[in-house]
């Protein structure tokens, strides 16, 4: 097991060294908003439109052998009172599982924060998925419109697409945290998760541009 364990540990650590930069991981997250938006199994309307924060990471890495793990980098934005969304912040996901488990694939994540609560816990430090936000695979419009017993009252909805397949998943028990390298490298020193979101100026970049462009359909 102990072997298991270490061959796990150089593999994950060869993962979270091949992430993209600061920009490259913000337009990457707008294309992969573009899409979980448009996919053919899409989000409901009335979710989408009620979210007061997202976050999205494009390629969420698992590998499993017995003990697994998923990590990923992102971005996530707030709602403001106002209506419009703020600059993204730059994330990281984290997460273990025990059990049988067996083999490597790269996912799609949106996750769609629907409290203020949970908003709150997302600009801390770190949030922990089912312990300070309750967190639910989304539901699908081909199901939400049938299904009145569809559970509403998650704090977070997930969303997962992998290899052509849009479904709602749970990250139960996996840990966002802030990525202070990111936020350094993109807006400078000294700027965390609160200062983002309240700047009022935004980026002149094509990145942050074609993110505006993703998360402003959602209406």
């Amino acid at each position: 097991m102990k072997r298991v364990i270490y061959v796990l540990a150089f593999v994950l650590l060869f993962l979270t060294n091949s992430f993209a930069g600061a920009s490259e991981e913000l337009l990457e997250s707008a294309n992969t908003l573009k899409d979980m938006l448009r996919t053919e199994n899409k989000i409901p309307k009335s979710i989408l439109q009620k979210s007061l924060a997202i976050v999205v990471i494009p390629s969420a890495k698992r590998v499993g052998f017995f003990v697994g793990a998923e990590f990923g980098e992102g971005v996530a934005s707030i709602k403001k009172s106002d209506g419009t969304w703020s600059n993204p912040f730059f994330i990281k996901l984290s997460g273990g599982s025990f059990g049988w488990q067996f083999g490597f694939d790269v996912n799609s994540i949106l996750l769609i924060f629907n409290s203020s609560k949970s908003v709150n816990s997302l600009l801390t430090k770190s949030i922990t998925m089912g312990i300070d936000a309750s967190i639910s695979a989304g539901p699908l419009a081909k199901t939400f419109e049938k299904n009145s017993k569809i559970d509403l009252s998650a704090e977070v909805f997930s969303y997962r697409k992998s290899e052509g397949l849009f479904l709602g998943a749970s990250v139960k028990g996996a840990v966002i945290s802030q990525d202070s390298d990111k936020n350094i490298e993109y807006y400078g020193n000294g700027v965390g998760a609160k200062t983002i979101v309240n700047l009022q100026n935004k980026q002149d970049s094509y990145a942050i541009k074609e993110f505006f462009k993703a998360i402003n359909a959602i209406r």
